[in-house]
């Protein structure tokens, strides 16, 4: 009878082999699941961070630009030592070296208190793409010696495409003549996050001669 309980003691006593894989194997798939909804939820949650930074690039850019045109001057300027042209507005490919469309003019209203430094209101502004950035640059002096490196300015990250249309007339075109100044100008930017976005600018017609 003893030898009986004890061999029943020993049986009941532990875990056999096969439980014991059972349950590692149960414990690792947990493990996986938990492993995934956590990696999930903070892929997601750096996701939405990363469309927030880029929706409030956004927003900061479309204000900057907004200023820049709504102050755009007819001044004409010299680019890269280059005569001044016709233009008031310059648009071309690879403008200071874009990987799109680059465009520049002068916009006034640039605040020189008490003139103090030793430069006009007026300032030259350009925009390009390059490495995915949109950048904005700006310059010291409208008409700069050859070389001149300007400031630049990271508005957006992950451009994929700039294009801009013109309000001329009474419709929109794609082509801008040298001596045309139009009365809107209608930019797409085509982003890795939002796809193609479209902002739409008044150019107000004014004459400065200053410089």
């Amino acid at each position: 009878m003893m030898t009986l309980l004890a061999h029943k003691s020993k049986k009941s006593a532990g875990f056999t082999l096969l439980e014991m894989l059972v349950s590692l194997a149960i414990f690792a798939m947990l493990g996986v699941a938990i492993y995934s909804v956590v990696n999930t939820t903070v892929n997601g949650h750096e996701a939405v961070i990363n469309q927030n930074k880029q929706l409030t690039d956004l927003q900061r850019a479309f204000i900057i630009m907004e200023n820049d045109f709504t102050q755009l001057a007819q001044r004409k300027v010299r680019l890269g030592g280059e005569s001044a042209g016709e233009s008031f507005f310059h648009v071309s490919d690879y403008l200071f070296d874009s990987e799109t469309v680059g465009f520049a003019f002068v916009r006034d209203g640039w605040t020189n208190p008490a003139m103090v430094l030793a430069r006009s209101e007026l300032q030259l502004v350009a925009y390009r793409v390059i490495e995915k950035r949109l950048e904005r640059l700006y310059f010291n002096f409208v008409d700069n010696e050859v070389g001149t490196e300007p400031r630049v300015q990271v508005l957006i990250n992950d451009i994929e495409a700039l294009t801009l249309s013109y309000f001329i007339g009474d419709d929109w075109k794609d082509e801008l003549s040298e001596s045309e100044l139009p009365l809107a100008i209608k930019l797409e930017l085509e982003t890795d996050t939002f796809g193609i976005i479209e902002r739409k600018f008044l150019i107000i017609q004014k004459t400065i001669t200053g410089g």
